[in-house]
């Protein structure tokens, strides 16, 4: 068989090949594991190393998923307006890096299933907004699964580069019955592809205008095993579509993607499920988290008048908030923490009292931040407002107050990373310092 016809697909192929090309070709060993990756489609054996290495291959659970590596948590509340149900859906997902070694935070936001996500530690990814029910809290949690899967698997990035996607750099070129489709890139290459996954059942008597398609534009269209990202459990599949010269070659990435397990959808959950409150705090953000007494104080730039501006509050008169608004995601985030440490602490007076006053004041902040339109009030009574099943309980369980301390300093941190140094955002701060002295000191 001609050599120039082997397309190998895995890296003991890549090798097998190379010994044949040093035997017959007289070559460096080097130079022949090079030419035999790029008969593979890969741009050399470094570039085959990169994407090969990480086929799965690590120990599984009975649903065939990843059970080593790095650990990362994936977490949506949600709660139920009719029954008054509400929860807090937690996914362990393992990968062969960090996440952040495979998607950046403003890749994150190219991708529908990401973007809604915030990072809440370094091994955390949570959505701000409540969902609707349970069943729908997982199924965002295993969608943003089986991207994460797919990028560890493929190497592949989330891309807005449409214009080197598709056919004349335009995706109005795009293949009949292109549906639910995402655009991806190689970093090592800088190659791009077409992730289309539309349902199964409106495809099917597309085939050969697709296969046309491919043709006219000089495009390649592969479907590995692996039903994809976007709604494997309803029927879409996934289609791998590139430049069969300039795009990602397609081949290696099929025989990873056919050597995955079943991706994982709503009926094979094997999450965590957890009251709304308190909220779920990593172990990786736990870890970051610096006792309180011992973390020297920080030398703060002057503040100027120019970061505040004045309002008038109802039965209180002139005030004044910081001169900027805080992302709407932020505002969910510091009410979810808050109203965690408002449930547990009504009878410790000097925690309570001081978190009570923080969230009113950020919710007066909130309203002048936000009109009816970008922020329903459905949507802004929630923030901060809304919670039920307050403990009364005179004493608090070790791990519940260390949990408490975390949430109370993530708040400091989402509110001096989005408001400028002024009066009105040091008084909430000495307010968080105080209600976590109170609470490190309760019980002692």
């Amino acid at each position: 068989m001609s050599k120039e016809a082997i397309r190998p697909s895995t890296m003991d192929g890549i090798k097998r090949l190379a010994k044949t090309l040093k035997s017959e070709q007289g070559i460096k060993h080097a130079q022949a594991l090079d030419e035999a990756a790029r008969a593979g489609g890969f741009e050399n054996f470094r570039h085959a190393c990169n994407v090969l290495a990480n086929a799965p291959s690590s120990p599984r659970s009975k649903s065939g998923r990843r059970r080593s590596g790095r650990r990362l948590f994936l977490t949506v509340y949600w709660k139920d307006r009719k029954s008054g149900e509400s929860g807090r859906e937690t996914l362990t997902c393992w990968l062969s890096v960090p996440w952040s070694d495979l998607v950046t935070p403003v890749q994150m936001k190219l991708n529908r299933e990401l973007m809604h996500f915030s990072i809440e530690g370094p091994d955390h990814l949570a959505r701000p907004n409540l969902m609707e029910s349970r069943s729908q809290a997982r199924r965002r949690i295993c969608a943003a699964a089986r991207v994460l899967d797919f990028m560890d698997a493929t190497r592949l990035r989330p891309s807005k580069g449409h214009s080197r996607a598709y056919p004349g750099g335009s995706s109005a070129n795009a293949p009949p019955a292109r549906d639910h489709a995402s655009v991806w890139f190689d970093p090592a290459t800088k190659r791009y592809l077409v992730a289309d996954e539309p349902y199964e059942a409106a495809v099917e008597d597309k085939a050969g205008a697709r296969a046309q398609w491919a043709q006219q534009h000089g495009f390649d269209i592969r479907r590995p095993t692996w039903p994809g990202m976007y709604n494997p459990d309803g029927g879409s599949r996934l289609y791998l579509i590139a430049d069969a010269v300039k795009g990602v070659p397609l081949d290696p990435l099929v025989a990873i993607l056919n050597s995955m397990p079943p991706p994982i959808v709503e009926d094979t959950w094997d999450g965590e499920s957890a009251p709304l409150s308190p909220i779920f705090i990593s172990p990786g953000a736990l870890e970051r988290i610096e006792p309180v007494k011992n973390k020297p104080k920080q030398t703060r730039q002057p503040a100027s008048p120019r970061n505040t501006v004045g309002y008038v509050q109802t039965f209180v008169g002139p005030q004044r908030r910081p001169k900027s608004k805080m992302p709407i995601e932020g505002h969910a985030e510091v009410g979810r923490l808050l109203k965690s440490v408002l449930l547990s602490t009504y009878e410790r007076k000097g925690v309570y009292n001081r978190v009570n006053s923080i969230r009113s004041e950020l919710d007066e902040w909130t309203q002048r931040e936000y009109n009816h339109e970008e922020l329903p009030n459905a949507q802004f009574f929630d923030l901060y407002y809304g919670e039920s099943g307050a403990s009364f309980a005179r004493s608090i369980l070790p791990e519940a107050k260390e949990r408490h301390v975390a949430e109370l300093m993530r708040v400091k941190e989402v509110l001096t990373k989005h408001y400028p140094d002024c009066p009105p955002l040091r008084t909430l701060l000495k307010k968080t310092d105080a209600a976590v002295k109170s609470l490190q000191e309760w019980g002692v």
